[in-house]
Formats: C-alpha cells, structure tokens, sequence
C-alpha cells in the first residue's frame, strides 16, 4: 500500500504508472483516460501535472502525476469488484500519508526540515561508509540551502536557484515555475499567474489604444514576467521558500535513491 502513493512539494500525489499497475491496464490507456476527462481547465491545472520517467531501455517517457482528488476523477469509471478493491487501498494510502504528511508539517519549520534532512544525512554516512564523498557533497549543499533560507532573496538569486534545480531534475524552467505557481496559490491563496495575465493585459490594451496595434506575444513576456511580478506583489520571498525546499529534497533524492 505504501507504493500507492507519495509525497512531492508538500502534497500526497499518485502517478498513472502507478494507477496502470494497480489495475492492471496498459500505461497508454491511462493516459488517453486522463486525456479525455470532462473536467474543467481549472481542476485538470490543479490536480494534474504533467512529468516524465526513465524506462528500461533508458528513454525518457510522459507519465502524469495526480492529487487525490484528480485519482477520484479518473477512477470514477473503472468499476468491477477488484477494481473497487484497488480503490479501497488507495483510499487508506492516501490517508495514512496525508496524516502523516500533516503530522510532520505541525511539527517542522522550513529550518527544521533542513536540520532533519542533515541528521538523516548524518546516519547514512555512519551506515555506508562507501559514500562518504556524496555525503560531504550533500552536507554543503545543506549549508548552502541554510545560507538561501536566512538571505533575503532577490532576482538573481531566485533565477540561479531554479537553473540549480532544473541541473539537479533535468526539468523544464517553465515546469518548475508553474509547479511552484500552483504551490502558492494552494499554501497561501497567492495566484502569480493571474497577476501575469492582468498586467500583460492592461499594457496591451494602452499600445492597442494609442497605436491600434497589440504587442507580440513574444514582446509581452519579455515585459511582464512572473519574477518582477512577485517583486512587486511582495511575494518573491514564498516563491524562494518553496523552491529551496524542492531543491532540499531533489538533491537528497539523487545522492540516496
């Protein structure tokens, strides 16, 4: 049951790797599913997200992670007794993590967290003494990471970190924006993107009424983006916060797993 789910960027999620073992269906299926659920935009943004995995003959492949309610949505439809079983399994999973999840959330400050992911460190040296030079490079990473937490964040810095982060997951940039968007917007209620989209609007419409001409799409992002944004919002500093923690567990993922 354990492997049912898992927890990315604070939320318990399940992938359609997954769904497609538990019931016994053909990856592709899955994903045509997903494809073809009637619901809206907004739900599919916020309970679906798009990802990748490494097969066998080492190709990178589109898998799709999901929230528990996304996982509800998709199910709706397989029916039959073993398929009503699976959903059973998944449903305590996903409790069992989620209070789990909220557990260790009450308990743990963003510091915090860095000093258990370096105790965690700690005891791995002291049980494999093979990887004594993973651990030293992960220990300066920590202290890097510490360093990130207590300075207040500005541009530059926010787009060194997600190009550190992109490096660690091989993810793309415009990935790592929209999932941290989504972050905030569910933690703090913040909508980035929505912001982005009014400003880009509001100068488009001055240039349409003085010219009669829009601005490129191209020349409008250029002008408004998500980073001067959050600057300006005063939000830069949650952004930062969640990308460290992303960075944080991509880095202690790589070197232990």
């Amino acid at each position: 049951m354990d492997k049912l789910v898992f927890i990315e960027n604070g939320r318990v999620i399940t992938d359609s790797l997954i769904v497609a073992e538990t019931f016994m269906k053909n990856h592709s299926d899955v994903l045509r599913d997903i494809r073809n659920l009637g619901c809206s935009e907004e739900f599919r943004l916020s309970n679906f997200a798009e990802s990748f995995y490494i097969n066998q003959q080492r190709r990178q492949m589109p898998k799709v992670d999901m929230t528990r309610d996304g996982f509800t949505f998709l199910v709706m439809g397989y029916t039959g007794k073993e398929a009503d079983r699976f959903k059973e399994d998944y449903i305590k999973a996903f409790n069992l993590l989620e209070k789990s999840l909220r557990s260790t959330q009450q308990q743990m400050s963003a510091m915090e967290m860095v000093a258990f992911l370096a105790n965690q460190a700690v005891q791995k040296e002291k049980e494999d003494a093979r990887r004594d030079q993973e651990l030293m490079a992960l220990k300066s990473g920590f202290d890097a990471i510490t360093d990130n937490l207590t300075a207040v964040p500005d541009a530059s810095k926010v787009v060194d970190l997600i190009n550190e982060y992109s490096r660690w997951t091989r993810m793309g940039h415009n990935e790592i924006y929209n999932r941290i968007y989504d972050i905030m917007k569910d933690q703090h209620g913040i909508s980035v993107l929505e912001r982005v989209q009014r400003e880009r609007e509001k100068i488009n419409a001055e240039r349409i009424e003085k010219t009669g001409r829009p601005y490129a799409e191209s020349t409008l992002k250029k002008m408004v983006n998500g980073i001067d944004v959050m600057v300006r919002m005063g939000v830069l500093d949650k952004f930062h916060t969640i990308l460290v923690g992303m960075l944080a567990k991509a880095k202690r993922e790589r070197i232990f797993y």
